[in-house]
């Protein structure tokens, strides 16, 4: 048992050495198994680069896991049952539901439940809660201590529907953040861990159970190794304010240390990377100038005479993403580089990404943008919404975001046998009659179930030559599919399951997964960059979907069913999902966040929207609990996330190792 840290700036060395060291020992010791323990991202990386610095390019006794995937591993080997793990969309509707349930015991939430975005952020609060092992019993000690009248409502009501979503899911399901706990508990029964050599690298702090994981590695591991980004030329042991930049590395090792120190585990002599200049930079001085200055107040001044570092001013962000187009045409096409080898950085990716689109794919230059999408936007996700809208209370806007979401028309099946007294509805005659049909539906103010059900015989002022036939026979093609949706709510005893099956039996009958199918080909067959994301978007949405309403289903198949309530749940794990698309080539530019991009193997760097504000970035007030309320819950020993200005002092070291 014994604990090492490896310690150095960033570009320093640290995994470097790391990957040589566990290399010779894995060849030298190959009945002995060395782990690496990295952040999730970083794990296919880590896994390429020791294969191709292996001698015998393989791993065979080397392992690359995340904490996450460690878990699954030990339960594997121990035969573990583990509950189906809950997600942040099955999270979202059972939350809507126990919500709903308790609405009469909350005082402060009780109003807020349809407000939308709510749900999110009750979520996400109660992640946190539960990511930090705050237990609905420490919410009532707080509660019954604090002097803070608001913070008590705050914590009665979270009480309460944390205490309610917990029974609800007990025993049936766990959370994402619980996989770990059941982790700490069964890890010491793991044979293989007392035979190996643990590796921490990646990592710029831990969360409380990632900290007893990490002291679970000590007591049973033969060894832990553990890299950590701090200045040498202070001393790493030492606690320092949050607004030192090193902060969280310096509050790693003072930690691991303590849990070291309580168990009587060794700590051996920590391995320094102090040369200079680091071997990231031993091409360029004037990036080890910054490496070694960078928020560190020194006075010193860059004296040399061709700096690697060029700040551009625009007036606009479009005047940016423009200038950065032609840079990289320059690079790649006069300095040879590759497009892999570079990448843009911002701190706003959404509002930086939409600027750098446009330019990039009128240069025809290939881009991955690293972030996922909300599916709330796409038009199948629109339909349903305003469907189910349609089904209620069949008002003008329902109706007409249904029929302009641009998936209402019949599909070109080529059955050349079709019954020539049924009309077909193609989407441009679609297109034509919606037109029509809202017209007149505005000039008679046309509303509600029954008014949309009867014949239509009454003529429109200025539309007296207006086929009312034909509209009349639009209009029960588009009520035919609705009808059986409406049905399923009206039935006695409705359960969330029945409406359900009814939904998907809606999706199947207007076709939507053949139209999406096609929506792709037809992206997929134009030569844009953006509509290839776009095929691969609507190449996801319906599998999504679909899983959505079995996890719907599985949760809260028995419950009563209600319009109202049905939707609120169903927009609730509609807001969780996110498509993401695989990178279609190596070669292409990264498009990066700040503080989640990784990136590997650039030569050049574009920092898009420097600027106050942006980077850092301002926290935004998403949350429920107030950066307040968070040092009260510090004054009684109760870790959770940084506060706002924690905040911005972490990114401005998410900066320094991005730079």
């Amino acid at each position: 048992m014994s604990l090492q840290f490896v310690m150095g700036g960033a570009g320093s060395g640290k995994t470097r050495y790391l990957y040589q060291t566990a290399i010779k020992q894995a060849v030298e010791q190959p009945d002995r198994l060395f782990l690496f323990v990295v952040p999730e991202q970083y794990t296919m990386q880590t896994q390429k680069e020791l294969v191709r610095l292996h001698p015998r390019k393989g791993l065979m006794n080397m392992d690359v896991l995340s904490f996450k995937r460690l878990a699954y591993r030990v339960f594997e080997d121990l035969g573990v049952q583990v509950p189906a793990v809950l997600d942040d969309m099955g999270k979202s509707m059972v939350l809507r539901k126990v919500a709903g349930m308790v609405r009469r015991d909350l005082g402060l939430y009780g109003s807020h439940l349809e407000q939308p975005g709510f749900i999110s952020q009750l979520k996400s609060q109660i992640s946190e809660l539960g990511q930090y092992g705050i237990r609905p019993e420490d919410l009532k000690q707080v509660e019954a201590e604090t002097d803070h009248p608001l913070l008590k409502d705050k914590l009665k009501d979270l009480g309460v529907i944390y205490k309610s979503f917990r029974d609800y899911i007990e025993d049936h399901y766990i959370t994402a953040e619980e996989i770990l706990d059941i982790l700490c508990r069964e890890l010491p029964r793991w044979e293989k861990l007392k035979n190996s050599v643990i590796y921490l690298d990646g990592y710029t702090g831990f969360t409380p159970v990632q900290y007893r994981l990490a002291e679970l590695f000590m007591l049973h591991a033969r060894e832990v190794v553990c890299t950590v980004t701090v200045d040498l030329r202070e001393n790493p042991y030492e606690k320092c304010g949050i607004q030192h930049l090193f902060y969280m590395g310096r509050h790693t090792v003072c930690r691991l240390k303590e849990l070291a120190d309580r168990h009587h585990v060794e700590i051996k002599q920590e391995i320094r990377c102090d040369r200079h200049p680091g071997w990231r930079f031993k091409d360029s001085e004037s990036l080890d100038f910054l490496e070694q200055n960078l928020y560190r107040y020194t006075g010193k001044v860059w004296a040399g005479k061709k700096p690697d570092i060029r700040l551009c001013q625009g007036k606009t962000p479009a005047e940016e993403a423009a200038y950065i187009c032609t840079m990289v045409n320059r690079l790649v096409r006069e300095d040879g580089l590759r497009y892999r080898e570079i990448a843009v950085i911002t701190g706003d990716p959404v509002s930086y990404g939409r600027e750098l689109i446009h330019p990039f794919e009128e240069a025809g230059i290939p881009y991955f943008m690293d972030q996922k999408k909300s599916i709330l936007e796409n038009p199948m996700v629109e339909l349903i919404r305003a469907a189910l809208e349609t089904v209620r209370d069949c008002s003008y806007e329902s109706v007409f975001r249904y029929l302009k979401t641009g998936l209402v028309y019949d599909r070109e099946t080529g059955n050349s046998e079709e019954n020539e007294d049924t009309p077909v509805f193609s989407r441009e005659n679609v297109s034509v009659l919606t037109d029509r049909l809202e017209n007149y539906v505005r000039a008679l103010g046309i509303r509600g179930w029954k008014k949309w059900d009867q014949e239509w015989t009454r003529p429109s002022r200025g539309g007296e030559r207006l086929n009312l036939k034909e509209l009349n026979q639009y209009r029960q093609w588009v009520l035919a599919p609705l009808k059986e949706l409406r049905e399923a709510f009206s039935q006695e005893g409705a359960s969330i399951s029945t409406v359900t099956s009814a939904v998907r039996s809606f999706l199947e009958k207007m076709e939507l997964k053949e139209k999406l199918e096609e929506y792709a080909e037809f992206f997929e067959m134009r030569h844009c960059r953006g509509d290839e994301n776009l095929a691969k978007e609507y190449g996801q949405v319906y599998e999504r979907v679909e899983e959505l309403l079995l996890r719907l289903e599985g949760l809260l198949g028995e419950e009563k069913a209600d319009r109202k309530n049905y939707i609120q749940i169903l927009e609730a794990g509609f807001e969780e999902i996110r498509v993401g698309v695989i990178p279609a080539t190596a070669d292409q530019v990264m498009i990066g966040d700040l503080t989640r991009s990784r990136l590997e193997s650039v030569k050049v760097l574009f920092f898009a929207g420097l600027n106050e504000g942006l980077v850092p970035q301002r926290k935004s007030g998403g949350s429920l609990l107030t950066d307040t309320d968070r040092e009260i819950f510090r004054s009684f020993d109760m870790e959770l996330a940084p506060t706002a200005r924690e905040d911005s002092c972490i990114q401005k070291f998410y900066l320094y190792l991005m730079l």
